[in-house]
Parts: C-alpha cells; sequence; structure tokens
C-alpha cells in the first residue's frame, strides 16, 4: 500500500509568501523494503518522545500564562490556545496509560 503523509501543522506566513517549517512525507514501501531502510522505533522510545512532547507543551503553555500575568502578551489567544494544546496532549497520554493499565489487569487476571 502506497501513501503520502504530509503535515502542514507548523505552516506559517511570511508577508505574502507562504513557508512550512516542517513538511514531510513518508512512502509506504513494500515491507521487504522497509525493513531494510527504516530502522524500527522501539515503543520505549516513541513513549519515551511522546512523554517529553507533552511536558514541553505543559513547560510552554506555564510559560504563556506566566507572561500573561505580568503582562508580556498582546494576544491572549495563544495563551489560551497553547494551555489547550497541553491539556488535550496530556489527556492522551492519561488516556493511553489507562487502556494499557486496563490492558495488564485484563491479562494479569487471565494468567493467574
Amino acid at each position: 500500500m502506497d501513501r503520502l503523509l504530509i503535515d502542514f501543522s507548523q505552516v506559517y506566513s511570511q508577508g505574502t509568501q507562504q513557508a512550512a517549517r516542517s513538511v514531510y512525507s513518508t512512502y509506504s514501501a513494500p515491507k521487504a523494503e522497509r525493513q531494510k531502510e527504516t530502522p524500527a522505533l522501539s515503543f520505549e522510545d516513541m513513549l519515551t518522545d511522546s512523554i517529553k512532547k507533552v511536558n514541553t507543551l505543559q513547560l510552554d503553555a506555564e510559560k504563556k500564562i506566566r507572561d500573561l500575568a505580568i503582562g508580556d502578551v498582546e494576544d491572549i489567544s495563544e495563551v489560551v490556545l497553547a494551555s489547550s494544546r497541553a491539556d488535550t496532549a496530556l489527556r492522551l497520554v492519561m488516556e493511553v496509560r489507562n487502556k494499557f493499565l486496563d490492558a495488564y489487569q485484563a491479562l494479569s487476571r487471565i494468567t493467574g
């Protein structure tokens, strides 16, 4: 199955010109080719990376709230957006954690 994934999540405007800060594409090659080209990312690495990203979003939101409190923020929507992103990311990580705990408990009931 061939697919192309493009992330335009960090597109910004520079005057009249549109620029993409982070644009990437991924081609899903046949399984034999995929194993040769891309190293396998372990679950631990993915989980650690996700937690680091959530932490970064939380710290960014806290900084923007602190800046708002001292009057350094011109647009309050930046603060609301940062807080919303951090909250959504934290909720997602917590739901994933809860699902893993449920699966672990189900396996422990089956085996023991």
